[in-house]
């Protein structure tokens, strides 16, 4: 049965690491490619995907015609021209973890997604989740803004997945549905991105779409304000800083 990307023509916007990975997963679905980034030296790096079929153009400003979808890198405005063009366009402009879910979501058993977000301590706590997961003999891998492309994750089919998702990514995922979601803690960051505290919180909220189990920090307002929203879990686990830390710091 084709999948739903085959046949496609999708354009991926942002040469960079995520947007390799997006590129190579979409033509291994049978999507045909287009690879577009300001640096025309970016895309020199990328020949071995225009080996493979792929388009590589430098610093297109609009979809070039008969465009299904843009897949962008998380860093990319919604104002860039491109993006905004393809809006304008009716184009559906998802990012590289949207395309993560889709293509796991095609799986016959698709991976469990722990996903973590937080002004601060992101990266420690998928660390820590994925230590703790293979240490019981869970087949883990922490990724996403960790540094390993949540595409490539689930492209290695892993059981379970340790996500470190940022505000930019989660602006660009509307169905990810994680297994069990947190938002750590917010505080100001990246508001000239977001334009305001609250779209800042906004983006963060929507790790929460849909999941079994939703985690709170109690000693944080905002993770607990948005862990109550509408977008809130069926069931809702608070835990204060000191209670998730505590038994991880304790000498054994």
């Amino acid at each position: 049965m084709a999948g739903r990307f085959e046949g496609r023509n999708v354009l991926v916007a942002g040469a960079g690491v995520s947007g390799r990975s997006a590129a190579e997963a979409l033509l291994a679905a049978g999507a045909t490619v287009t690879v577009t980034d300001a640096s025309a030296d970016r895309l020199v790096a990328l020949a071995s995907l225009q080996a493979q079929g792929a388009e590589l153009v430098a610093g297109l400003v609009e979809p070039p015609a008969g465009t299904d979808l843009v897949v962008t890198s998380p860093g990319w405005r919604p104002d860039a021209p491109l993006l905004a063009a393809a809006v304008a366009a009716g184009v559906e402009v998802i990012g590289e973890v949207e395309l993560a879910w889709r293509l796991d979501q095609e799986k016959e058993v698709p991976a469990r997604w722990l996903a973590v977000t937080g002004t601060n301590g992101k990266t420690t706590t998928v660390s820590m989740l994925e230590s703790i997961l293979r240490a019981a003999g869970v087949d883990v891998v922490a990724c996403g803004n960790v540094g390993l492309p949540v595409v490539d994750a689930v492209r290695a089919g892993h059981e379970v997945l340790a996500v470190e998702l940022s505000s930019f990514q989660l602006h660009w995922s509307d169905s990810v549905a994680a297994f069990a979601a947190v938002v750590l803690n917010l505080a100001a960051d990246h508001l000239d991105w977001h334009g305001s505290l609250d779209a800042y919180g906004d983006a963060k909220a929507k790790v929460y779409a849909g999941n079994s189990v939703a985690v709170a920090n109690a000693d944080d307002e905002w993770s607990t304000r948005l862990s109550a929203g509408p977008s809130a879990a069926r069931k809702l686990s608070t835990l204060s800083t000191i209670a998730m830390t505590a038994p991880v710091l304790a000498p054994v």
